[in-house]
């Protein structure tokens, strides 16, 4: 669902239940708009508040949480992957073919990371030294 449809639904619920609650006032007897049943709606929203409060702090916390762990294994992932690179570079040109099979997969993994879908493409791409990867 789109999210003006989703805002427009709860904007619609508000009204309504605004307007209900209008309509109910001229109907309820002379007891439940004493004071003490204000105060008693006023601690009940008070409560839905603090829990709606502390909700919100958790669904945070968990989001961020979340992308601090995502962003910490991208992190280790790239270092390993210089890492490898770098020893790979010292064994010389005998290692070119695995360094060139290596830049290509990372390529790919890093286009099919930051696309729009998120999907990679299902073909698979030859390396120079002729070897495939999926």
């Amino acid at each position: 669902m789109n999210s003006v449809v989703i805002s427009l639904i709860v904007f619609v619920c508000v009204v309504g239940g605004a307007l209900i609650g209008l309509l109910l006032g001229g109907i309820l007897p002379p007891s439940h708009l004493s004071g003490d049943s204000k105060d008693v709606v006023k601690v009940g929203m008070g409560l839905v508040g603090t829990m709606t409060a502390i909700l919100l702090g958790l669904l945070v916390a968990s989001v961020k949480n979340f992308y601090d762990t995502q962003s910490n294994e991208l992190t280790e992932m790239s270092a390993k992957i210089i890492l490898l690179d770098r020893v790979l570079a010292h064994y010389g040109p005998e290692a070119k073919e695995a360094r060139d099979v290596l830049h290509v997969a990372v390529t790919r993994l890093l286009d099919a990371m930051w696309s729009r879908s998120g999907r990679e493409n299902s073909q698979t791409a030859s390396t120079p030294g002729g070897a495939e990867i999926l």
